[in-house]
């Protein structure tokens, strides 16, 4: 499955889980800040660190943690 990182900056994506290799409290961290299956989120940009819209914050990710993101594209957004 596709992670955030195979995404260009705008895309409308839909969070589906987390790579099996990502820590459990990494993963707790992120549910708290509403990154859980089916939360609809907005990719902004790649560089310096991945950033993403969710809900009414905006959150910045290393590379590590970006890439351990499942995601796939939203229509609905």
């Amino acid at each position: 499955m596709p992670t955030l990182r195979d995404f260009a900056p705008g895309s409308k994506l839909l969070v589906r889980g987390f790579d099996s290799a990502l820590a459990p409290d990494l993963r707790g961290h992120l549910s708290a800040w509403g990154l859980t299956p089916g939360t609809p989120i907005t990719l902004l940009a790649h560089h310096p660190v991945t950033r993403i819209a969710v809900e009414h914050a905006e959150l910045a990710l290393e590379d590590v943690i970006a890439n351990a993101i499942l995601v796939e594209e939203s229509h609905q957004l």
